[in-house]
């Protein structure tokens, strides 16, 4: 798997989140062979939430093109499926339930968080950044940072959770997490989940 994500990575597995047909949330590097199922999450979301998301006002036509764009830049995503992570002969890949867009710029790496409004407060949001510091800090990036709005309650409350930095104005508010707080926090998550199935 490309920068050292395992082929399979799961959250909290098993996520005690309703997921039908399956124990728990799967996290894997997405590609362009992803497209429509990204698609089909962003254009889930609520108008708001996408606002939210992209501090500007999309819609499913704007969408489509933001996803068709991810695979011409320098990138990762990273994908939460409900369900099979991978597709097969009798199988689709499961839906996608929260995603982490990350474009690497000169210095930082920038994140895009989105996650269905029906998992949220459940620390998934904070698994993908987690797992994204663990991906980027073997490349010596330093720093992730996002935008987003001031009325963006829960992310503001998971960049405090995460001890990120949070520069606020009246429009916009640009937050950074470090990468080796953040991939610290993700080592010790996985030793974590390893022993609960030990145990």
């Amino acid at each position: 798997m490309a920068y050292g994500l395992p082929a399979t990575s799961y959250i909290g597995y098993p996520l005690p989140i309703p997921c039908a047909g399956h124990a728990g949330l799967g996290l894997r590097q997405a590609g362009p062979g992803d497209s429509t199922a990204l698609v089909a999450h962003l254009a889930a979301m609520e108008a708001s939430d996408r606002r939210l998301r992209f501090c500007a006002t999309l819609g499913e036509d704007a969408v489509e093109r933001h996803i068709a764009g991810l695979w011409t830049r320098r990138g990762v995503v990273l994908a939460a499926h409900d369900g099979p992570l991978w597709p097969g002969l009798l199988h689709h890949a499961g839906p996608v339930r929260a995603v982490a867009e990350l474009a690497f710029g000169d210095k930082d790496v920038e994140v895009g968080l989105s996650v269905d409004g029906s998992m949220r407060r459940q620390g998934i949001g904070t698994y993908l950044l987690q797992a994204a510091a663990h991906l980027l800090a073997p490349r010596g990036i330093r720093r992730i940072v996002a935008y987003t709005l001031p009325e963006n309650a829960s992310f503001l409350a998971l960049a405090r959770g995460c001890g990120a930095e949070i520069e606020l104005d009246a429009d916009e508010v640009e937050v950074r997490f470090e990468v080796a707080a953040l991939q610290r926090d993700y080592v010790r998550r996985r030793a974590r989940e390893a022993f609960r199935r030990a145990a």
